[in-house]
């Protein structure tokens, strides 16, 4: 994988010093603090390995079982035995895959010059194409969104959506809350269920619509039935909306099916009185 762009995190900026702690030694104490210019270095060495550290002159056997040298611990320096008081001390921690890559910062990039990219496909990659969101691009097309609020959007600058799944998929099914008025989220969801418990109710206008949105609505009576709704101007059934009288039976269950046709009309279907 090559990198493209202005600036590269060259290893050698990632050597660090380490903060001199030989005032501390006592022939004591055996755990100091790692610090660098007073604070924990961020990310930390993942071992003792990715430290190079000298006690009065003499180099430290990095030791994760802390049997002999020394050994790294939370955020410190471990030494299997205590170095003595007015010993020298050097350490640096050392620049490692997981040093250099975390925290690194890539410039913007766009659809033709993604920030990340390939040694062959120096036009496919990742890029940033917004505030806090990234995109996937391929042969310098944009073809796939996430945005800022967590949506994935697919096909973003070729305007045709396609989404091929390999097994099963599902979308999950929010309950709405019951109550004189019914108004769904759907930037929340696709599919919804709710149970009326009471009468006359309105299915309102969803708020939140996306335009070739579709899902599921579950209606359900509770144990008394008879419960009756109406629907907001949105709603749009067929033959003159005279096909949308639920079914009136204690737990009977009804399903509408609907497609964001505008952001003004929603086309639906009732089915009634689907059996358990």
């Amino acid at each position: 994988m090559r990198y493209i762009g202005n600036t590269t995190l060259t290893p050698g900026i990632s050597y660090r010093n380490i903060d001199n702690i030989s005032s501390s030694f006592n022939g004591v104490l055996t755990t100091f603090p790692l610090r660098i210019a007073g604070v924990a270095p961020v990310p930390f060495p993942l071992n003792p390995q990715q430290c190079l550290i000298s006690v009065n002159g003499v180099i430290q056997k990095p030791d994760p079982t802390g049997a002999s040298g020394f050994n790294l611990v939370g955020t410190n320096i471990v030494f299997a035995s205590a170095p003595t008081g007015g010993w020298a001390f050097f350490g640096v921690v050392l620049a490692g895959s997981d040093f250099v890559a975390v925290g690194a910062s890539f410039p913007d990039g766009s659809n033709s010059v993604p920030s990340i990219t390939f040694d062959n496909a120096l036009t496919t990659g990742f890029y940033r194409s917004g505030s806090n969101e990234f995109s996937v691009t391929t042969g310098g097309v944009q073809r796939a969104v996430f945005d800022a609020n967590g949506n994935f959007v697919v096909g973003a600058s070729v305007g045709a959506t396609k989404i091929y799944v390999n097994g099963t998929a599902a979308m999950n099914i929010s309950t709405l809350t019951d109550g004189s008025t019914i108004t769904p989220n759907f930037g929340v969801a696709n599919n919804f269920t709710v149970t009326l418990t009471g009468s006359p109710r309105t299915l309102a206008n969803p708020t939140n619509m996306t335009v070739g949105q579709s899902g599921l609505i579950y209606v359900i009576q509770d144990a008394t039935g008879s419960r009756t709704m109406s629907y907001g101007s949105y709603w749009n059934f067929p033959n003159g909306q005279s096909a949308k009288s639920l079914s009136t039976a204690a737990n009977a269950i009804d399903l509408i099916g609907y497609t964001v046709r505008t952001s003004t009309s929603i086309a639906c279907q009732l089915l009634n009185d689907l059996k358990q």
